[in-house]
């Protein structure tokens, strides 16, 4: 795990610092909603979706200034969900990253513009800032992106989630809950990283595959740790699920056994890289550390 975490602390300090300048010279008024964006998106977050990106966007040679961009478009939408699932009307949590819910430092209404701003800010960078990359390939990764989002993706995985809470879900529903509610984003980060370099076609699709599964180990992992982590280590309201009546693996499986499908799904993930004879400890260790984490 130490090992990850030595790769991933340097990438978060350093797109930090780009988000920082980048925020500053997008956000030309100085007033409450640039206060609440910059609060959210800045010093927080362990930045793993953003991460991953830039990884695999070095891996096959991309331009560098453009895996930063790139990965500070994930991050940005990122944090506009969790800023808008933090909500009253979703998840209702006063937590978020060791400090209060967006909503609780500011206000609901302030939140749901942030939210709002951060998710057409990402789109800005893809759209003006990603100046080394062709103009087509800008087309599709914006396509991607707002399709994996969307009500085909992380917006229908929403409703869903909020509709659970009256209505008992098959395990089928609820893997399809977390495949669009989480999978996707770590579907499209991984993907978008090998697009914006030399990656084939047949490369693309193995990262793509390596997110999807990737996010569902990531996915029970946080149903596990709700159930049972440390909430100084998680940095938010803990046994919320089971509050907000929420389904999970873990209406239906022991926390052993969600441990081990966790497992195969890992399993899953470095399978779909096998097309690669030689591959960086890297996309290993960031499984194990999501398998062990404890935040």
């Amino acid at each position: 795990m130490n090992q990850f975490l030595d790769h991933l602390k340097p990438f978060a300090i350093e797109i930090d610092g780009y988000l920082t300048d980048l925020l500053d010279k997008k956000i030309s008024i100085e007033n409450e909603l640039k206060d609440s964006i910059i609060y959210s998106s800045i010093g927080s977050g362990k930045r793993i979706r953003g991460y991953l990106s830039w990884e695999i966007a070095n891996f096959f040679g991309a331009d560098k200034s453009d895996a930063l961009k790139l990965a500070s478009t994930i991050e940005l939408i990122h944090t506009y969900s969790l800023i808008h699932d933090d909500l009253p009307a979703l998840d209702n949590d006063d937590y978020r990253r060791n400090k209060p819910s967006n909503h609780k430092q500011f206000s609901e209404s302030t939140a749901i513009l942030s939210g709002d701003a951060l998710q057409s800010l990402a789109f800005e960078i893809l759209s003006d800032e990603m100046e080394k990359i062709d103009t087509n390939k800008q087309i599709k990764l914006i396509s991607l992106l707002s399709n994996n989002i969307g009500p085909n993706g992380m917006v229908g995985g929403q409703i869903i989630d909020i509709n659970s809470k009256e209505n008992q879900l098959s395990i089928d529903e609820v893997n399809t809950m977390h495949d669009l509610k989480t999978a996707n984003l770590f579907s499209f980060s991984c993907q978008s990283g090998a697009m914006i370099g030399k990656a084939n076609n047949q490369e693309i699709d193995a990262f793509k595959n390596y997110g999807r599964n990737f996010g569902i180990v990531f996915q029970i992992i946080d149903d596990v740790l709700d159930k049972v982590g440390d909430p100084d280590n998680i940095g938010k309201t803990l046994g919320k699920d089971e509050i907000n009546q929420n389904k999970t693996y873990l209406n239906y499986y022991s926390i052993q056994e969600c441990l081990d499908i966790a497992g195969k799904y890992s399993e899953k993930a470095i399978n779909s890289l096998n097309i690669f004879d030689q591959l960086p400890e890297v996309f290993i260790n960031a499984l194990d550390f999501i398998k062990s984490r404890k935040f």
